[in-house]
């Protein structure tokens, strides 16, 4: 770890933890409320996967119901659009226990780490929603009508898309993790037909459509993704080993 992180004290820390969140919040409470003026065309939006399942109303079943929805996609809004902020004041609070090297390449992927979460939502709204919302509503028949509450509707959408946007930060995250010793290049690689394995169980979880074509379709990528997750770790560890021969060299 670097010098500067070690000399800080816990109420440093504490107190860097407190200002990052306070931006963050700043950030999106200010985008929540532009989103909440735009509600109309982002529920819209939102409402458009369930659209490729048939003529499908969505009703809201208590008076505070629609109210309360419509605050929730204000606040999804809102959390989407500052989610570039959220990712660099994350990067800045972990910053200190990096060395210079070190910080250059986290910093110089952000437009890189910020181009993943939105493509997992694209990816979420183009094909995971649209075909999982399709097989969940071939159930429906003469005897079971769907008739879905918004509540309920948007609080799966949002979850899902979440999700779809985390899963899709997997390179940066196990880089993170491989920085504090939890994970370890050698070994991935070493175990990477499980780890595949892994990924076409998760994929067969957060798609029920049973047909080969969907799973392959989602689980390629993830599996593109963990294996670029692979050559970032094994770039830092390069840039890592290098680093403590500087140091031990100058003892």
């Amino acid at each position: 770890m670097s010098k500067e992180f070690e000399e800080m004290s816990i109420i440093d820390h504490l107190d860097e933890v407190r200002k990052r969140i306070l931006i963050c919040c700043l950030f999106i409470t200010i985008f929540s409320v532009l989103a909440y003026m735009k509600s109309a065309e982002i529920t819209s939006l939102m409402k458009g996967p369930l659209d490729t399942a048939g003529k499908i109303d969505l009703v809201f079943i208590t008076p505070l119901e629609g109210f309360l929805t419509k605050l929730k996609v204000a606040v999804f809004g809102g959390i989407v659009l500052s989610s570039p902020i959220i990712f660099l004041q994350t990067l800045l609070f972990i910053s200190p226990a990096m060395y210079k090297k070190e910080k250059i390449i986290v910093f110089s992927c952000l437009p890189f780490i910020v181009a993943l979460f939105f493509s997992g939502i694209y990816f979420c709204f183009a094909f995971i929603l649209p075909t999982t919302l399709s097989y969940l509503m071939s159930f429906g028949n003469e005897h079971m009508v769907p008739m879905l509450s918004v509540g309920k509707y948007f609080s799966f959408v949002i979850g899902l898309t979440v999700a779809m946007g985390s899963v899709f930060e997997l390179p940066m995250i196990m880089l993170l993790l491989s920085k504090f010793g939890i994970l370890n290049y050698k070994t991935l690689a070493k175990k990477r037909k499980y780890a595949v394995l892994v990924i076409v169980i998760i994929t067969a979880i957060i798609t029920p459509t049973p047909d080969a074509f969907t799973l392959l379709a989602v689980s390629l990528p993830l599996t593109l993704l963990f294996e670029l997750s692979l050559g970032l770790m094994y770039l830092y560890s390069k840039i890592t080993s290098k680093n403590k021969t500087v140091e031990e060299k100058k003892i």
